[in-house]
């Protein structure tokens, strides 16, 4: 809800995408806000500082909880509401789009007794329900996992959550100290953001736990410079973390509405000097060059005329590996890291979203807007 001037703008951000869905007046937000803060249980009669609550609803069996944000402005308090439904989160790992052999590599890794595995991208690329699909994947009432969030955004039976407090110095750091004394055999770590928690994880990845955690990098070379920038000791890096990937979200084509095109021009040369840096032709088997897909019709009702429905994930990773591990006590650059993996032969993030593309899952125009397909 963005106030304007004379008018109240109404968007929603439908996989990930802002759409205009309506405008409406002035009386009509007052009386919004008014309910809006009083369900969230903030203060009413402030309107100068930002606040953040939340609240509740129930939709036949599934409780939603709704996340409550407003920021001050010239023109009234724009307010964000994040809808978290726990059913969204209950996916299973091998719906996430990830390549079968990248799968099968991965579910090597999350079974291993210890280890740091991270998954990294942007804000909203689908780390924290990648990680929560691989806890989903392993847990077993033998096992106690522990996850330190903030927030906590979906509850899950059986694990033990906990929710950091900046403001009470409760942070990632001092909340995976605590964890740790509690008897953990897995431990997520919501956001490595500074070195005491890149450090303390990686000591817990050494001392017999298995330890998952997102880092803010644009690619999975970046995790190693990056967790080498944050001051944890090179040789260090190389025994703890066992994977690190990258991801992003792209939108699906709504298969009720899809169609054919010929591939030809620049989306031509770009498929084609994408698929020609994959080393593996294996990946290549049964995939068509000749033909895209793009959105259908602007009448669908399946997906209201959008052209697409749902998202997908696109994936790279690296393994440490002898080369790897060679790289990293080099002080590499991302540069560096991408050739020392090049003979894991495994799909960058441009290959898997071409190949997604050439298969009808999305496009090349929606992969061009999270994907820099150039490089």
């Amino acid at each position: 809800l963005e106030p304007e001037e004379e008018k109240i703008r109404l968007r929603y951000r439908l996989d990930g995408v802002l759409t205009d869905i309506l405008f409406f007046d002035r009386e009509t937000f007052g009386l919004l806000l008014s309910r809006i803060k009083l369900v969230s249980e903030l203060k009413l009669n402030v309107s100068s500082i930002a606040q953040d609550g939340r609240f509740s609803i129930k939709l036949g069996n599934t409780e939603i909880e709704v996340r409550t944000s407003l920021l001050p402005g010239p023109n009234g308090e724009s307010v964000v509401l994040r809808v978290l439904n726990p059913e969204t989160i209950a996916v299973e790992m091998e719906s996430l789009g990830i390549h079968p052999k990248l799968l099968t590599i991965i579910n090597k890794e999350i079974r291993k007794p210890n280890g740091l595995i991270l998954t990294t991208g942007p804000t909203g690329s689908g780390k924290t329900t990648t990680l929560y699909a691989f806890l989903k994947k392993i847990y077993s009432p033998e096992i106690k996992v522990i996850t330190i969030e903030n927030p906590i955004e979906y509850h899950i039976e059986g694990i033990v959550q906990t929710q950091t407090d900046p403001e009470k110095n409760y942070t990632f750091a001092e909340g995976l100290r605590s964890a740790l004394r509690q008897d953990p055999d897995v431990i997520m770590v919501g956001e490595i953001r500074d070195a005491e928690t890149a450090e303390t994880a990686v000591n817990a990845a050494l001392t017999g736990h298995l330890v998952f955690s997102t880092l803010h990098t644009n690619n999975a070379a970046g995790t190693f410079p990056r967790l080498l920038d944050l001051g944890v000791n090179s040789k260090v890096v190389s025994s703890a973390l066992s994977i690190a990937i990258a991801q992003r979200l792209v939108r699906t084509l709504c298969e009720a509405c899809k169609k054919e095109a010929v591939l030809a021009g620049k989306d031509l040369e770009t498929v084609e000097r994408i698929l020609g840096d994959i080393a593996d032709k294996s990946y290549l088997e049964g995939i068509q060059r000749e033909k895209i897909w793009m959105p259908g019709g602007t009448e669908c009702p399946a997906c209201n005329g959008l052209g697409y429905k749902g998202r997908v994930g696109v994936y790279e990773a690296i393994l440490m590996d002898g080369k790897i591990e060679k790289a990293v006590n080099e002080n590499p650059s991302e540069r560096d890291i991408r050739e020392a993996a090049k003979g894991q032969n495994l799909l960058t993030l441009p290959e898997d979203g071409v190949l997604k593309a050439l298969q009808g899952k999305t496009t090349l125009e929606e992969l061009d807007r999270v994907i820099d397909l150039s490089v």
